[in-house]
């Protein structure tokens, strides 16, 4: 098994399968991202997206609002990109103004254009092994572990956070009846009582709180799979801004049979699935509907 789990491999093996698919189906995905503001983690996250955007040939219609762009004017850009035959996905970017409903904007993207699975719609398809589009960093974590023959079947999986596009979608998806899940989930939050018990008896531990290097060495389990969701800005001793994940990666290192880095693990994997789902968007705009296993299969072979 693989100690450092690196995300880049896995990204590049997805690239390559939709680069395929996209000349096999002779199609020109086109992504309308909206964000509202400026936030360094989020800026990092949307430049990376319009970068693989190019190199994939897909379009990326990047609209930057202002932080003070109300739920109003959101949600008429949110109107547009649904009615306008040439997008096939939208994408939100995260986290918005306080004063704007996450819950009102995720029902106003139609869901077979919610290409980050924000609609209840989606969601709720998730919670019934029914087929829709899948939230990215969700499946990127099911991804790493099928990548690096990491087994999930049985396995008592912990999550820490319990957000509606990491949490909750993952605890799900990790429960369906597929040979790449069938796991026992137990999800943990801010007001889970004695955490550190729990975490300890994780075989999977997945952190997707926020908070950056949060978990700490006495929280794991020798040789346990951690899988880091987060991705913080951070002034480092210097002064530089870095990036790191949710788990102190130098603390926990020695006592994890794998780990997930930050950055270079499970983000450069979303950013990959992100254009999967773009690209299953457009097929279903056609007519073609391809479920996940047809994707797990395409990615990874049968």
């Amino acid at each position: 098994m693989d100690k450092v789990l690196s995300g880049k491999p896995i990204a590049a093996l997805i690239k390559t399968a939709l680069k395929d698919l996209i000349a096999e189906q002779d199609i020109k995905p086109r992504m309308a991202l909206i964000q509202v503001g400026s936030d360094p983690a989020a800026d990092y996250y949307v430049q990376n997206i319009v970068s693989n955007g190019s190199k994939l040939g897909c379009t990326v219609d990047l609209d930057t609002l202002s932080a003070e762009t109300s739920q109003a004017e959101l949600l008429d850009r949110i109107t547009k990109a649904n009615v306008d035959p040439c997008i096939h996905g939208i994408m939100l970017q995260k986290p918005l103004p306080d004063w704007i409903d996450d819950t009102a904007v995720g029902c106003a993207i139609t869901p077979e254009k919610d290409i980050d699975c924000l609609n209840p719609v989606n969601l709720g398809k998730i919670v019934l092994e029914a087929d829709s589009l899948v939230p990215c960093t969700p499946l990127a974590v099911l991804c790493t572990l099928r990548y690096y023959q990491i087994p999930v079947q049985g396995r008592h999986v912990v999550i820490i956070g319990r957000s509606a596009i990491v949490g909750k979608p993952l605890a799900n998806l990790f429960l369906w009846k597929k040979t790449w899940a069938n796991a026992s989930v137990t999800i943990c939050h801010s007001r889970s009582q004695d955490l550190t018990a729990i975490t300890q008896t994780a075989d999977i531990l997945v952190a997707a709180l926020g908070k950056p290097e949060f978990v700490k060495a006495d929280m794991v389990r020798n040789g346990s799979v951690l899988i880091d969701v987060g991705i913080n800005a951070k002034n480092d001793a210097s002064g530089k801004l870095a990036y790191v994940g949710d788990i102190d990666y130098n603390s926990c290192l020695d006592k994890a049979a794998s780990i997930t880095p930050v950055p270079g693990g499970i983000g450069s994997v979303t950013s990959s699935l992100l254009f999967l789902n773009l690209v299953k968007a457009c097929l279903l705009q056609r007519g073609v509907n391809k479920n996940i296993d047809d994707f797990i299969g395409l990615i990874f072979g049968a």
